[in-house]
């Protein structure tokens, strides 16, 4: 029998805030609520108004929170490292790369990190992400000054991620494909686990850029993938069109709540509707 647990999903972006609520029944996934607000910066004060009206005008009820944040919120890199080193090594290597990237500021930044993939040459590829820490602090603060329970903070892509993962098959292996303005995400998952994962920058069109992505990442899964989802709010109708044209019939966007209940309020909400895929990582916050 399945634990009863609720969970509020928010993801923050530089101009946007949304919110789902969760709940993990006996007979699966319910969606309850999910709704968004413009967001005018990332300071406590903004953030704790937004949350705090969206709790109120939607009856939210759970006060244990995971977050997504946008990956431009943070600097990140894919880098090698030896195999051997400890946890405590690895982040202090972290460290000197971030400090190096911003001029020896020490202290700004909060990283952490998970292995790619290790390599028989005794190398292991590590993807981090650094938080910078008034960032941090700020999402903190203001959890505690709603009265909620922060459980997790995790990149918006990697929560996309978690809502393939925990609403269908595990054994199916999928390429993921976050288009933004100016740039683009993807990583290569098998079994429930990531392998790869690549960032691009771009300018002008994102047709050629997502092609490139999901073709580069196909070569290094040296395997066939079945699925390729694409995501993020730079992503649309007429680029799947365009993607399934003249690529690949595989393209296809991001569902995240066709394997899950829904309220009657959430089944009315027209952004969800029109554009399910734009609410993937708050989703996936939801379900961690």
């Amino acid at each position: 029998m399945k634990e009863y647990r609720i969970v509020l999903g928010i993801e923050i972006a530089n101009n946007i805030l949304r919110v789902a609520e969760i709940e993990q029944r006996e007979s699966g996934f319910f969606l309850s609520r999910i709704a968004e607000q413009p967001l005018a910066s990332l300071e406590v004060d903004e953030l704790v108004q937004r949350i705090s009206f969206l709790i109120n005008e939607e009856g939210i009820l759970s006060r244990t929170v995971s977050i997504a944040i946008d990956t431009s919120l943070t600097q990140r890199d894919t880098v090698p490292v030896d195999s051997d080193l400890e946890n405590a090594a690895v982040v202090d290597l972290l460290k000197a790369e971030i400090e190096f990237h911003n001029n020896f500021n020490d202290g700004q930044y909060s990283p952490a990190y998970e292995v790619v993939s290790t390599s028989p040459d005794g190398h292991k590829e590590i993807f981090y992400a650094a938080m910078e820490n008034k960032l941090l602090n700020n999402l903190k603060e203001f959890c505690t000054r709603c009265g909620l329970d922060l459980q997790f903070i995790d990149l918006d892509h990697s929560c996309s991620e978690v809502s393939i993962n925990r609403l269908r098959p595990r054994s199916e292996d999928y390429i993921l494909v976050t288009v933004k303005d100016h740039q683009i995400e993807g990583s290569f998952s098998k079994d429930g686990h990531r392998i790869a994962y690549k960032y691009l920058p771009y300018s002008n069109e994102p047709f050629y850029p997502t092609t490139k992505m999901a073709q580069t990442l196909e070569l290094t899964s040296k395997e066939y993938v079945g699925k390729i989802y694409v995501t993020g709010h730079a992503a649309d109708a007429f680029l799947l069109s365009l993607l399934q044209k003249n690529v690949d019939d595989r393209f296809e966007l991001l569902n995240p709540v066709d394997n899950l209940m829904l309220s009657p309020l959430a089944s009315m909400n027209q952004k969800l509707k029109s554009a399910p895929h734009n609410f993937s990582a708050v989703i996936g916050a939801a379900l961690k």
